[in-house]
């Protein structure tokens, strides 16, 4: 908590410190008015610091968010120091030469480590490679160098005629001033040059979404160098061209950095842009207050009770105000904190869903948005069946209850705005849903299970009862032929086509027994089936290998049987292989085919036949996966994972 409170007061106290500079700007007499009135450092006072502390907030650790944090504070420090330094050399403040000393150097730690470090470290506070441990140690010398070179050196900070001679300044410093520029600050810019270059060596080892996230901060980066170092790179820039350049470009820095972690998920975009849209609105309306009380009231009394009553009224205002913009804010990007008009929407948006799945699919989505957290999971029986956002960390666990009965859990990941009162509402909602997806998929289930069991019998009934009944059918015509003895030649006819038909009818049976049912998984288990398919024929010659797969569903057996079935077809038809091999392997939880062979392989654009075609539709049915994996002159692997009930 603590750590939180001192995160977002420097967020404040940024903006703050910009808002001062303007005040103290304001209080000097106008000939000792510096001439400039916006550089780069309003800009990085204002949105670093809450840029950090809002990722800092949510993932503490995070070296880019650190960086953005103290650096934006330098900056407006920095900002602040120029009015009030000269305003306290005019007065004749004490201390006021060492605030001048400072003012002529603090840029120096936010502009540097924002071009030089950053780029190192940029996304996970490690420079890219080992070889690059001493482009970041240099970078951190030279930063030291030239914060040294401006304690040290021997200069007056004088405004008008009030001189501020640098109290630390040695003549031997002085004296290596031809030094500093024509060689000192070269390696400097060449250096920085590096350190950006460095995302060069990251995008290039990167995968797509790391080279994605590179090409977002790049560009910002190398336009703040090109910007910052513009004047001493060309000194006759005006200054209007220098500030606005600069600006934009860091301006650019923290929203690519952003993009660059929320588009790919690690964070939600929409939290970023309402902390902005609040902090910024709420800058513009204090600060607007603020000056006009100060106008107000110094019209009446004193300058320096102006302030005060200015500061005093900004403080009380802080908390309405930024609850009434809070409220805007969140209506504008249609996002809800109440609980119960939260719960409402939620139930809105599963009204729209399809089925059960879909509904509890939208709830997981709803819930993330709702809670600001990174990802969401719903678990049910153990099993994970929805999730949304990024499931990174350790989740907060929060248990699905219906009616008592415990039926899974809600995983939340992230840091977001999970009280007890949303939660309550929203996994209550998820709790239904979870339990009416949970006896869809039991009925499911049972109906598969149900239907096997059916065809099961069927075959046994067929087999054991039609069939020897036809078969003694047939019997007994032939043995009425046999002994026929008068007028064979009108009965023989008859007879033999009655035999045919007999027989033809014995096939069919046979035939229909094989469909529902492969005798053979009752005659040999699945096992023995599977060895029967692949020695039906010599060639090719097909190794089965299995664990012992103990006693398995019906449903499972028969699938298994029927993709093994149509696997060695295709094999012995298309693939011209020597070899080929079926592996079973039975998990805690699913039980895993791998069919492969060494024949020719797929085509590059293969027909997805009705084969194949039924391989996936068997697999898929279970809840399955079934994967083909093939090249040319390679051959082929088919995979196929189906779960076992009850995982």
């Amino acid at each position: 908590m603590a750590r939180r409170t001192l995160l977002w007061s420097g967020a404040l106290a940024g903006p703050l410190f910009v808002l001062l500079a303007y005040w103290f700007r304001f209080e000097a007499p106008a000939e000792y008015r510096t001439s400039q009135s916006w550089r780069p450092e309003v800009i990085m006072g204002v949105l670093y610091p809450v840029f950090g502390a809002f990722l800092l907030s949510r993932r503490p650790g995070l070296v880019v968010g650190r960086l953005l944090w103290v650096i934006g504070l330098f900056a407006a420090a920095y900002w602040l120091l120029i009015p009030l330094s000269r305003l306290a050399l005019i007065e004749g403040w004490p201390g006021a030469v060492l605030l001048r000393w400072t003012a002529s150097w603090l840029f120096l730690v936010e502009f540097l480590p924002l071009l030089m470090i950053v780029s190192l470290l940029f996304p996970d506070g490690k420079p890219p490679s080992r070889r690059w441990r001493p482009v970041l140690w240099l970078s951190v010398a030279l930063i030291a160098y030239n914060v040294l070179y401006a304690w040290l050196r021997p200069v007056d900070f004088r405004v008008g005629p009030y001189p501020a001679v640098n109290p630390f300044g040695l003549a031997f410093v002085g004296r290596l001033d031809w030094i500093h520029p024509h060689v000192m600050e070269p390696i400097t810019v060449a250096v920085a040059f590096l350190a950006i270059g460095s995302l060069a060596a990251r995008f290039k080892a990167g995968d797509p979404i790391a080279r994605r996230q590179i090409a977002l901060i790049a560009y910002p980066l190398l336009g703040t160098a090109i910007a910052g170092f513009a004047d001493m790179l060309w000194k006759e820039i005006p200054f209007w061209l220098f500030a606005t350049l600069t600006c934009t470009a860091v301006t650019l820095v923290p929203v690519a950095l952003a993009v660059a972690i929320l588009r790919y998920r690690l964070y939600d975009l929409d939290v970023i842009v309402n902390r902005t849209l609040v902090y910024a609105t709420l800058t513009v309306i204090l600060g607007a207050v603020y000056f006009g009380l100060i106008f107000v009231v110094s019209l009446a009394v004193a300058t320096q009770a102006a302030g005060l009553f200015g500061a005093l009224t900004v403080g009380a205002l802080f908390q309405p105000v930024r609850s009434r913009v809070q409220l805007s804010v969140d209506l504008m990007l249609g996002i809800e904190r109440d609980p119960y008009r939260l719960a409402d929407r939620l139930s809105r948006s599963v009204q729209r869903a399809e089925d059960p799945s879909a509904a509890l699919g939208a709830a997981v989505r709803s819930v993330r948005r709702g809670l600001g957290v990174s990802g969401v999971a719903v678990e049910i029986d153990g099993s994970v069946v929805h999730t949304d956002g990024l499931l990174a960390d350790k989740p907060k666990e929060v248990p699905l209850v219906w009616h008592g009965e415990p039926i899974g859990r809600l995983l939340l990941y992230g840091r977001g705005r999970a009280d007890h009162r949303l939660v309550g509402v929203l996994t209550r909602h998820v709790a239904d849903l979870a339990h009416t997806v949970r006896l869809l998929r039991v009925s499911q289930e049972t109906v598969i299970n149900t239907r096997e069991a059916e065809r099961r019998r069927l075959s046994r009934d067929l087999h054991d009862g039609l069939g020897p009944t036809l078969a003694a059918l047939a019997l007994s015509v032939d043995t009425a032929r046999v002994r026929l003895t008068t007028d064979p030649e009108a009965v023989e006819p008859s007879l033999t086509a009655l035999r045919e038909r007999m027989t033809e009818a014995i096939g069919d049976i046979r035939e229909l027994v094989h469909g529902l049912r492969p005798p053979a998984l009752d005659r040999l288990g699945l096992l023995g089936a599977v060895r029967a398919l692949a020695s039906d024929l010599p060639e090719p010659r097909v190794d089965v290998a299995a664990d012992d797969l103990g006693e398995l569903a019906p449903v499972l057996e028969v699938t298994v049987y029927r993709i093994v079935q149509e696997a060695l077809t295709n094999v012995r038809r298309h693939a011209h292989a020597t070899s080929a091999e079926i592996r079973l392997t039975r998990t805690t939880t699913h039980l895993e085919l791998v069919i492969s062979d060494d024949g020719r392989g797929l085509p590059r654009q293969p027909n997805s036949g009705l084969g194949l075609t039924s391989m996936r539709e068997r697999a898929t049915e279970l809840g399955g996966t079934f994967t083909i994996a093939s090249r040319p002159t390679t051959g082929t692997t088919l995979t196929t994972r189906l779960p076992l009930p009850g995982s």
